[in-house]
């Protein structure tokens, strides 16, 4: 089973879960990306989190990521430090067909870890 870290932003009463991942993210082929983030996404969706995933990790010192168009504005403004500081939870992903789960997540809280800067621009 693996588990990965998770931040849920919130921009404009809507709600998005950034998922940091390693480096050799980048050196996948294009459609294993989309397919290991249309993976997260279910396990997100099966873990009671209604709101779009995003992948992000770093090439160098640029962020890179894969999210729903109208949310490239708001990625463009995170740094990864940003992201990492507003880890708040896992999620199992190990297999979309068993129930997935969160772990540690407070889900009543939308907004972003007290002490980190918010992000509304």
């Amino acid at each position: 089973m693996y588990k990965t870290r998770i931040a849920i932003f919130q921009q404009r009463d809507r709600q998005i879960i950034v998922i940091p991942l390693d480096c050799s993210f980048e050196d996948r082929p294009l459609s294993q990306r989309c397919e290991a983030l249309a993976n997260i996404q279910k396990a997100a969706l099966k873990a009671g989190l209604d709101a779009p995933a995003a992948a992000v990790w770093r090439v160098g010192n640029k962020l890179r990521f894969m999210a729903p168009t109208e949310w490239h504005p708001f990625l463009k403004t995170l740094t990864w430090n940003t992201i990492i500081a507003n880890l708040s939870g896992a999620l199992n992903c190990h297999d979309v067909s068993r129930q997935p789960y969160v772990i540690g997540l407070n889900l009543a809280s939308s907004e972003q870890r007290a002490g980190a800067p918010k992000h509304r621009p």
